[in-house]
C-alpha cells in the first residue's frame, strides 16, 4: 500500500516563517513611511534654533534657544518668533550668532532644508531691520579673492519680509545697540529644493551718493578762485614738524600751516602713488576706478577733476615727475599743457608752473596739479640738507635702488643704524622739498594768485622704515604708510589756523575743490568723499567717518590687504590674500586702537573679538557697495598699459621694477 507522508514542522520552525513574515511587512510599512515623508518635506521634520549675544571683555550669553517640530506642509511661514530686551548691552558693541538646523527625525539623509531668520533692532526712534552681508569675490580677477563677513542669502519668496540663511547653518551680525532697545526676530524653513541650484549672496540696496551734493562751500564771488594740488610723493605726515616731528625738516610747510586748514588725522585710500592719485582726482576708491594693480591704466569712464574744471573755464595744467602717474597711464586727461619728466627735481616742477603761469591773465582761474618726487626713493638729498641730519653713518646701505632692493622690502635685512642713516636721507629730502613749496608759494604771490587761491598740500602715501617690518611703500596700509599730511589754505585765508582732529581722506579732496569752485557736474555714479570746508568734521563736530585703504598690488594677488578705522578711531588691517605661502608681515596685520597707539603697535584682535569681527563686517559690506556702485560702464576692468621701453626704463629709475 502506497501513500504520502506528510512531515508537520515543529514549533520553532512555524516560529521563524512568522517572524520572517512580520519583517517583510515591517519593511515595507517603512518603505511607505519613507516614500510619505518624501511627498511631504514636513512631516517629522524639527527646526532647533539658538540666538547668543557676545560683548568684548564679557560672557557669551544665549538670549533664546527653542525647538520646533513641523508636522505638515508649510509655505514658509515663520513658525517661530521673539521678542529680546537688549538692556543689558545699551550702547555696547556686540555680536549677535544665530544658529540653526532643520533636520528629519527618521531618515538617513538629515538635511531637509535651512532656518531662515528675520531680524530688527527697534527702540524708541523706530524699527530697523538687520541685513547680514559678507563678500565673496564675484570671479573679477586678482580682486580680493577671499571672503570676510557673514554671506548671506535670501530666502525665496519674501521681498517685502526679507529672511536671511546660510548653507552653514550659522549668521552673524555686529551692531551697536541703542538706548532702550529690542532685537525682534522670526525664524522660518526654508526646503532644500526651493532655492535653485545656484543661488547668490545678498547684496544690499544700495543708493550712492551722487552729485550735486550741495550748495558750494564758497560765498558767490566774481571770480573763481585758482586751484593749487600741490603733492609731495612719499610724505609721511609725522615727519613735519606742524605734526609733531622733532626734527626741524619743514619749517616752510610749518609756516604755511599756521595760516591754513591741518588735519591730523589725513589717510591715503591706497599706499602706493597710481591707484591713491587716481582716487585723489576722481573721486573714487580704487575698488571703484579699478587703477588698482601693476597693469591697470585709469579709463576714461571716471570724470577727473581737471576735466570738469576745464569744461568750467578753468585753464588747467599738470606737471609730473612720477612715471606712475604719466600719460602712459592714462592721468593726461583734462589738461591744456601736461609736463612729464621722469625723476625731476621740485625746483624743476616750480620752473614749469612758473612758465604756465605767465601765459595767462590774473583774472584767468587755473587749475594745477603738481606732483613732486622728492622724499620718494631712491634717497639722493642735496649736500646741503645730508650735512643738516647726517649722523655719520659708516655702512653700505647707502639709499640707493640697488641697496634697499638687496636688502629686502618685507623684513628687511638692515641693522638699525642702517634704518637710521635712511631716515637722515629722507628727511633731508623732506628739507629739499620743504624750500621748493616756499619758492612755489613765493611764485603765487609774485603773480598775484596767492590770496584767491584753494591751495592743497598732500602726499599720496607715506614711506615705511622697519615699523612693521617694511620699509618703502606699498608693503603694508599701517600708519607709517597710509597717514598723510593735508594741509588745506581756503580761499581769502578761511578757517585758517585750525587744526581738525577728525579722521579725513584724500578721498574728501574731489568733492572739496568742486564744492570751493561753486561747480558742481552730473555724474553717475558714486561720490564717496565729503567736502572739507563744510562737513561737521571741520568744526569737529560728531562722530569720526569710517575711511577705507586697500592694496591689492599685484594681479596674482600676491599681497592683498584692506584696512578700515572706524568712527571710534579703531583701525583693522585684513589679509586677503589666497596665494600659498605669499602674506603680509605678521605684525602690519591687526587691530588697534589709534587714538591711544597711533603707532599701531599693541595688537588687539585677541581681546577685542567683537570689535574684529565688527570691522570684518564693516569691510564685507564696503566691498560689496564698491562693486555695485562700479557700475556697467567699468564692467570689462581697467584697460592695460602698454609697456613700453621707455615706460620699464622709467620705472626702473623708481625702484618699481628689479
Amino acid at each position: 500500500m502506497t501513500g504520502t507522508v506528510h512531515h508537520q514542522p515543529g514549533p520553532e520552525r512555524r516560529g521563524r516563517r512568522r517572524t520572517a513574515r512580520l519583517a517583510v511587512a515591517a519593511a515595507a510599512v517603512v518603505v511607505l513611511i519613507a516614500a510619505a515623508l518624501l511627498l511631504r518635506p514636513w512631516a517629522t521634520v524639527e527646526m532647533e534654533v539658538a540666538l547668543t549675544i557676545s560683548a568684548d571683555g564679557e560672557d557669551t550669553v544665549e538670549v533664546y534657544r527653542a525647538r520646533k517640530c513641523l508636522s505638515r506642509a508649510g509655505d514658509n511661514a515663520p513658525v517661530l518668533s521673539a521678542e529680546i530686551d537688549l538692556g543689558p548691552w545699551r550702547e555696547k558693541i556686540v555680536r549677535m550668532d544665530l544658529e540653526g538646523e532643520l533636520n528629519r527625525r527618521w531618515s538617513v539623509s538629515k538635511s531637509s532644508g535651512y532656518v531662515a531668520w528675520s531680524a530688527e533692532l527697534a527702540d524708541p526712534s523706530g524699527e530697523e531691520p538687520i541685513q547680514f552681508i559678507g563678500w565673496q569675490n564675484d570671479g573679477s580677477k586678482g580682486f580680493h579673492l577671499g571672503t570676510v563677513g557673514s554671506p548671506a542669502f535670501l530666502a525665496p519668496g519674501r521681498a517685502s519680509e526679507p529672511f536671511f540663511y546660510s548653507p552653514a547653518g550659522s549668521l552673524w551680525h555686529v551692531l551697536r545697540v541703542p538706548e532702550k532697545a529690542v532685537l525682534r526676530v522670526a525664524v522660518a524653513p526654508v526646503p532644500a529644493d526651493s532655492v535653485g541650484d545656484d543661488p547668490k549672496p545678498f547684496v544690499p540696496n544700495t543708493q550712492p551718493m551722487k552729485l550735486p551734493l550741495g550748495p558750494s562751500s564758497e560765498p558767490a564771488s566774481a571770480q573763481r578762485p585758482d586751484v593749487f594740488i600741490y603733492l609731495i610723493d612719499a610724505l609721511r605726515a609725522d615727519h613735519l614738524g606742524c605734526y609733531g616731528y622733532s626734527r626741524e625738516t619743514s619749517p616752510m610747510i610749518d609756516g604755511f600751516a599756521a595760516d591754513a586748514t591741518l588735519f591730523e588725522r589725513a589717510y591715503t585710500a591706497a599706499t602706493w602713488t597710481r591707484p591713491s592719485v587716481a582716487t585723489l582726482l576722481s573721486g573714487l576708491y580704487p575698488s571703484v576706478h579699478q587703477a588698482m594693480q601693476d597693469p591697470d591704466k585709469l579709463d576714461e569712464w571716471p570724470v577727473l577733476l581737471p576735466e570738469i574744471l576745464q569744461e568750467a573755464g578753468y585753464a588747467t595744467c599738470s606737471v609730473i615727475t612720477n612715471a606712475q602717474v604719466s600719460g602712459s597711464y592714462g592721468f593726461n586727461q583734462g589738461y591744456d599743457e601736461f609736463v612729464f619728466r621722469n625723476t625731476e627735481t621740485a625746483r624743476w616742477v616750480n620752473l614749469q608752473a612758473a612758465r604756465f603761469l605767465a601765459r595767462y591773465d590774473p583774472h584767468q582761474p587755473v587749475f594745477m596739479y603738481l606732483h613732486t618726487l622728492e622724499p620718494h626713493d631712491p634717497y639722493s638729498p642735496s649736500a646741503s640738507s645730508r650735512r643738516r641730519f647726517d649722523r655719520q653713518f659708516k655702512g653700505s646701505c647707502d639709499g640707493s635702488s640697488e641697496a634697499l632692493r638687496a636688502a629686502g622690502d618685507l623684513y628687511p635685512r638692515l641693522l638699525a643704524e642702517d634704518v637710521e642713516h635712511l631716515v637722515d636721507l629722507y628727511d633731508a629730502e623732506i628739507l629739499d622739498v620743504d624750500r621748493a613749496f616756499g619758492e612755489f608759494l613765493d611764485l603765487l604771490r609774485a603773480k598775484g594768485r596767492l590770496e584767491n587761491a584753494l591751495i592743497v598740500l598732500l602726499a599720496d602715501h607715506g614711506e615705511g622704515f622697519t615699523e612693521h617690518d617694511t620699509i618703502r611703500h606699498g608693503h603694508n596700509v599701517n600708519r607709517e604708510e597710509a597717514h598723510v599730511p593735508l594741509i588745506i589754505r581756503f580761499p581769502g585765508g578761511r578757517l585758517e589756523g585750525r587744526r581738525v582732529t577728525q579722521a579725513v581722506g584724500l578721498i574728501d579732496v574731489f568733492p572739496t575743490v568742486l564744492g570751493c569752485a561753486g561747480i558742481w557736474p552730473e555724474l553717475e555714479y558714486a561720490v564717496a568723499g565729503v567736502d572739507l570746508a563744510t562737513a561737521s568734521s571741520v568744526s569737529d563736530g560728531g562722530h569720526s567717518r569710517k575711511l577705507y585703504c586697500e592694496l591689492a598690488r599685484r594681479a596674482s594677488n600676491e599681497l592683498d590687504l584692506l584696512s578700515v578705522v572706524d568712527e571710534d578711531g579703531f583701525k583693522r588691517v585684513l589679509d586677503m590674500s589666497v596665494v600659498p605661502g605669499a602674506k603680509a608681515t605678521e605684525r602690519s596685520v591687526g587691530l588697534w586702537n589709534t587714538l591711544v597707539d597711533p603707532d599701531e603697535q599693541e595688537d588687539l584682535t585677541e581681546f577685542l573679538p567683537v570689535r574684529a569681527a565688527y570691522h570684518e563686517q564693516l569691510l564685507a559690506r564696503w566691498l560689496v557697495e564698491q562693486r555695485e556702485w562700479r557700475g556697467a560702464d567699468s564692467a570689462a576692468g581697467p584697460p592695460a598699459v602698454e609697456m613700453t621701453d621707455e615706460l620699464r626704463q622709467n620705472l626702473r629709475a623708481l625702484g618699481y621694477l628689479d
